[in-house]
C-alpha cells in the first residue's frame, strides 16, 4: 500500500512486493519527492535554454523531457532497496540527486566539445557539479553521468550525456537495469548459495554489453572527468542463467508495454432495437403481401390448378384411407390374445 501517511509495499505484479517502507520512511520519501516536483518547472526551463544554445553550436538535443521527474513509486523502490540493505532512509533521501534528471545527446564527432560547453553554461548559471563519472570504457553502460547543485537554491539534478547510439542502447537495457536496481536477483540467494544473485547480475551484464557492440566511442572522450569502469564481464556465466535473465527481461518489457497501453477498451453495447420501427416494418411487409394476394390471387389459383392437372397420375394422390388394423390392440405383444 502507499500513501502520504501510510506505509508502502512494492507491486507484486512486478515481483517487487519484497520492498517495503514504514509510514515514517514513506513520509520522508514523499516530502523529498514533492520538493523535486516543485522545482521541476524552473529546472526544465533552465535545461531547455542550455539545449537551445548547445543545439546551435554542437547539435545538442534534450531527450525525454517528459520524464524529467522521477516517478514517486520509482523513488520509493530506490529507497526501499537501500533500506533493505541496512541504510537509513533519511540519509538516502538527502543524498539522492536524480529526482530531477535530464539527458543531452551529441553526435559522436562533437560530443566531447558539447559536454565541455554545457559545463560552462551551467556554471554561468551558478550550478556546480557534485559528482562526475565517465564510463565510456565500461562494457555495460557508456556515457557521462553528472550531478549538479546550486549553492543558494539548493536545487539538485542529474544530467547524463550520451550520443544517440549510446542513448538507444541505454534505453533498450532499461528492463535489465530495473531488475538489478529492484533487488530482484537477490531472491535467488539461498543458504547453500548465498551469492547466487551475483551470477544473475553477471548474466545481465553480458546481455547489456551486447547492445553496446555498435556504439561509437567519441573522439577525445578520455579528456572528460572521472573515468571509471564499473563492471567486468564474465563470459563463463552459466548459459541457463543467461537464458533465464533474458526471459525475465522479456516478461518485464511486456508488463511495461501493457501498463503503458492501459486497459483494453470495452466495446460499446449494441443499440436496443427500435420496437416502433420493427412494428412498422412488419406492417409494411404484411400490407405488401396482402396487396399481392388481392391483385394476383385469382390468377395464382388458376395457375396452380393448371399445374396440378398437368401432373402425371402417379403424382396425383387421392385422400388416404386408414388401413385396417390386422390385430386387436390387445394382441400387439408376444403372442395371440387369450380371449
Amino acid at each position: 500500500m502507499s500513501g502520504a501517511t501510510g506505509g508502502w509495499q512494492g507491486d507484486a505484479a512486478k515481483s517487487e512486493d519484497h520492498l517495503r517502507l514504514t509510514a515514517d520512511e514513506n513520509r520522508l520519501v514523499t516530502q523529498r519527492w514533492e520538493a523535486a516536483r516543485e522545482a521541476r518547472g524552473r529546472l526544465d526551463g533552465i535545461m531547455a535554454g542550455v539545449q537551445e544554445r548547445s543545439a546551435v553550436s554542437h547539435g545538442g538535443k534534450l531527450e525525454g523531457l517528459e520524464h524529467s521527474l522521477k516517478g514517486l513509486d520509482s523513488f520509493r523502490r530506490k529507497v526501499a532497496v537501500a533500506v533493505g540493505r541496512g541504510k537509513d532512509a533519511e540519509k538516502v533521501c538527502d543524498k539522492v540527486d536524480d529526482l530531477n534528471r535530464y539527458t543531452l545527446t551529441f553526435e559522436a564527432e562533437g560530443y566531447t566539445e558539447g559536454v565541455q560547453r554545457t559545463y560552462a553554461q551551467l556554471r554561468e548559471r551558478g550550478y556546480e557539479p557534485t559528482s562526475e563519472t565517465n564510463t565510456w570504457e565500461d562494457p555495460v553502460y557508456k556515457g557521462v553521468n553528472t550531478s549538479w547543485r546550486h549553492p543558494e537554491t539548493r536545487e539538485k539534478f542529474e544530467l547524463q550525456f550520451h550520443t544517440p547510439e549510446s542513448f538507444k542502447a541505454k534505453s533498450d537495457n532499461h528492463e535489465l537495469y530495473e531488475l538489478a536496481r529492484s533487488g530482484t536477483f537477490e531472491k535467488f540467494n539461498t543458504a547453500r548459495k548465498p551469492t547466487q544473485s551475483e551470477a544473475y547480475q553477471e548474466a545481465s551484464d553480458l546481455l547489456q554489453n551486447e547492445r553496446y557492440a555498435d556504439v561509437r566511442i567519441p573522439p577525445r572522450v578520455t579528456e572528460l572527468r572521472e573515468r571509471k569502469v564499473r563492471a567486468t564481464l564474465n563470459p563463463a556465466v552459466d548459459p541457463e542463467i543467461v537464458r533465464e535473465v533474458r526471459q525475465m527481461e522479456s516478461d518485464l518489457r511486456e508488463r511495461h508495454a501493457a501498463a503503458a497501453a492501459g486497459p483494453a477498451p470495452v466495446p460499446a453495447p449494441a443499440p436496443a432495437p427500435d420496437r416502433n420501427q420493427e412494428r412498422a416494418r412488419a406492417n409494411g411487409l404484411g400490407g405488401d403481401l396482402g396487396e399481392s394476394l388481392r391483385s394476383e390471387g385469382p390468377g395464382l389459383r388458376e395457375r396452380l390448378a393448371a399445374k396440378a392437372a398437368e401432373a402425371p397420375a402417379y403424382q396425383r394422390k387421392s385422400p388416404a384411407t386408414p388401413a385396417p388394423d390386422p390385430l386387436p390392440a390387445q394382441s400387439r405383444g408376444r403372442g395371440p390374445s387369450l380371449k
